[in-house]
């Protein structure tokens, strides 16, 4: 079992909003690349950290692995996301106590409490840098969950190949 971390997913139907700076003719084909990307790197006994902007989390059910989000300001209230049974937990941030040490999971980094654990966090609109801190945006990891192994070794530093 491993532990995977990715962040704005933006599965939004038919808006190419997302999908167009990124090179993706529309969001279909970046949510198509997503799925294929995650169905390689997860197994179903693998956990994994949304931490936010999912969109419509219609394309999780098929996808492998126990969902957990921490939620973006634009996504579902925690009833609601429960609700659809896609996630084993929902919250607005987490400590996650690991054999790397306690890391703390946030989608916007600049709500990220100070303190000396390590920040997994979403994209962000203005530039945002901090020791310690490290986007999974999925545009960042290569279009998949990363996983803590991976981010422990140095790869969640620096951005891994789109074609990953």
């Amino acid at each position: 079992m491993a532990i995977h971390f990715v962040a704005d997913l933006n599965f939004n139907g038919d808006s190419a909003l997302h999908a167009i700076p990124y090179g993706f003719p529309d969001n279909t084909e970046m949510a198509r690349r997503i799925c294929e990307v995650w169905r390689a790197r997860v197994a179903a006994d693998d956990i994994v950290w949304i931490l936010g902007n999912v969109g419509n989390p219609v394309h999780l059910g098929g996808l492998p692995g126990v969902k957990h989000l921490v939620r973006a300001s634009g996504d579902p209230l925690p009833w609601n996301c429960l609700a659809t049974g896609r996630y084993a937990s929902v919250c607005d941030v987490r400590r996650l106590d690991t054999a790397h040490g306690t890391i703390t999971l946030i989608n916007d980094p600049t709500k990220a409490p100070e303190g000396d654990t390590r920040v997994l966090h979403g994209h962000t609109r203005h530039p945002w840098q901090r020791k310690g801190h490290t986007c999974v945006a999925i545009h960042e990891i290569g279009w998949g969950p990363v996983s803590l192994d991976m981010l422990m070794l140095g790869a969640g530093e620096a951005r891994l190949s789109r074609a990953a």
